[in-house]
């Protein structure tokens, strides 16, 4: 009796190594001026950053309970709560504290710093913000992340 040929296997097919793609870096703004939202967005668009904005602080955090950031541009002056009182609320939660938060304010007195400090920021730029100065500052927080 003749058997049948064994039925053609075919090649293994080659599979593609998985690569995990690194969480992407994402930053909150925070300010009550379209223009400035928009300014900041296109800058931190550069450096492959998501973002997301806010115009209130009521805004921000209903964001800030629906995803978490990398990095927080605050205003200080904002309809609603300041961003001092936004920033004392993020620092005093454990799970966001350790997010830098970077105030951003016409308000360039010592008081308005040491008042930003206080409140738990970690960096203060006073606008309007020379571009070496904000990309420098962002530099920073990428390379820590």
């Amino acid at each position: 009796m003749a058997q049948e040929p064994a039925p053609a296997q075919e090649p293994p097919k080659s599979v593609a190594p998985i690569v995990e793609e690194p969480p992407a870096f994402k930053a909150l703004i925070v300010d009550d001026s379209r223009p400035v939202r928009k300014q900041i967005e296109l800058e931190l668009k550069l450096f492959g950053i998501q973002v997301d904005s806010a115009e209130s602080g009521e805004q921000a955090f209903d964001l800030l309970d629906q995803k978490t950031y990398n990095l927080i541009f605050l205003d200080v002056v904002l309809p609603g709560i300041d961003g001092y009182q936004i920033c004392k609320t993020i620092k005093r939660d454990k799970t966001r504290k350790k997010t830098p938060i970077v105030m951003l304010t016409g308000k360039s007195s010592p008081f308005d710093r040491v008042k930003g400090a206080l409140a738990g920021c970690d960096t203060y730029l006073t606008k309007p913000v020379k571009q070496a100065s904000f990309q420098k500052v962002v530099k920073k927080y990428l390379d820590k992340k």
